[in-house]
């Protein structure tokens, strides 16, 4: 017997919020003996302000080390900190020969020392801090062979990441959506986080420090993936690495389709993969867990023409498909800010699903439809329990609110072999 679990980011911008070690003079307690009353000229020291005629100690800034021990030479992790004031920490390299800084990621580019610092200039009634941080850039061969006792992730075999992308590259075709690019530079990422899910075996896009494993290379990539986690008796090792993408898209038991839009988005170019097998002991049986970076803050174009985005679409590959979930739509109204695409209202939107060769329409059931940041902002989601594999059905959904605009869609599909 085997259990699947699956889960889905809900966040599009990873934010780790930390409480840091304190550097700067004065407390955040304000006491009589910290006041100057009318000071001379009402001048105050550089660690205070001035408040009603009185100075008033600057606020100290703290600030709590990632959990990181090293880096690996061409991979690039995400490091978006804040102060326990709630202020963000600027990011810097002082060893830019072997990392450097680009959009607030740190690109280890090669070996040695890489020291980081974290700058955050202060307020009016706050004081600076300034930290570093030193990290090994490691050669990616020293940790290739994966050994789960000792936390080491090891490096995703090629074939499974040739699998992985030729699966979710064909079902894009599907939907005439772009082809994406593999992300190496984030694989360390994600298969981290599926180490932590497959060890606990549990799954979870906010694990803990208490979780064996923990990172914060590892919560990066859980934050920003889909999840999918299959716990087993027997062995695992032959489910497949095209049945996690296939467990995604089908979206089976799952309430806002996050999945199977993260992977329709058309907004996305690139794709991390990892999937780690957990066997260490055979008394608590498999556990097998996948995670697929699709989360990234420096997309925010597509070249995919406006219009609806649906699930089936056209002749789709049974394969793909499950009869007992939601069909679903999505609509690229703006090909320039995919948040924008949040303001597709579907609330006064009529739904009709015809059969092509009598005419007959079918029985909808489970209208539901929501505007969450999860791939494309607005879905429309629906059940037709008469549907028939290879037979044409037209989609009709009508009345849909864009800005001053109401706006009709059609398509059609069919399900074959």
């Amino acid at each position: 017997m085997s259990i699947v679990y699956h889960t889905l980011p809900k966040i599009f911008a990873l934010s780790i919020s930390v409480i840091l070690i304190g550097c700067g003079s004065g407390s955040s307690e304000q006491h009589d003996d910290e006041r100057l009353d009318n000071p001379p000229n009402n001048t105050c020291t550089s660690s205070q302000y001035l408040e009603e005629g009185i100075c008033k100690n600057k606020l100290t800034q703290t600030i709590q080390y990632p959990e990181i021990q090293k880096l690996i030479k061409g991979q690039a992790y995400q490091l978006s900190l804040q102060t326990n004031q709630n202020l963000a920490v600027e990011l810097s390299s002082t060893s830019p020969n072997t990392c450097h800084i680009i959009n607030g990621e740190v690109k280890a580019i090669e070996l040695g020392k890489c020291t980081l610092q974290f700058t955050q200039a202060g307020t009016t009634q706050i004081l600076p801090l300034e930290r570093q941080i030193t990290l090994d850039v490691i050669s990616p061969d020293s940790e290739a062979t994966q050994n789960l006792s000792a936390c080491q992730a090891g490096k995703l075999d090629d074939t499974a990441r040739q699998i992985f992308l030729k699966t979710v590259n064909e079902i894009r075709a599907l939907h005439q959506l772009s082809t994406l690019e593999y992300d190496y530079e984030h694989e360390d990422q994600v298969m981290q986080a599926a180490m932590v899910l497959a060890v606990n075996k549990q799954i979870s896009h906010y694990p803990t420090a208490s979780w064996k494993c923990f990172t914060d290379i590892a919560y990066q990539g859980t934050t920003t993936s889909n999840l999918n986690l299959v716990t087993s008796n027997g062995s695992l090792k032959n489910y497949g690495t095209a049945t996690h993408v296939i467990d995604w898209m089908t979206e089976e038991n799952s309430a806002n389709l996050g999945h199977r839009r993260n992977i329709l988005n058309p907004f996305l170019s690139k794709v991390s993969y990892a999937e780690i097998l957990d066997m260490q002991n055979p008394s608590l049986g498999s556990t097998l867990a996948a995670a697929m970076k699709v989360v990234y803050a420096d997309i925010t174009t597509t070249t995919a023409n406006k219009g609806v985005i649906a699930y089936p679409y056209h002749d789709y590959p049974v394969k793909y498909f499950l009869k007992s979930e939601p069909l679903s739509l999505s609509i690229l109204d703006n090909p320039t800010d995919e948040y924008a695409n949040s303001k597709v209202d579907f609330s006064k939107a009529s739904l009709v699903v015809t059969r092509r060769d009598n005419g007959q329409i079918q029985n909808i059931q489970n209208i539901q439809y929501d505007n969450i940041y999860t791939g494309l902002p607005n879905n429309l989601q629906f059940n037709v329990p008469t549907l028939e594999h290879h037979v044409i059905y037209d989609v009709k959904v009508s009345n849909v609110i864009i800005g001053d605009a109401v706006k009709d869609y059609t398509y059609w599909f069919r399900i074959v072999d």
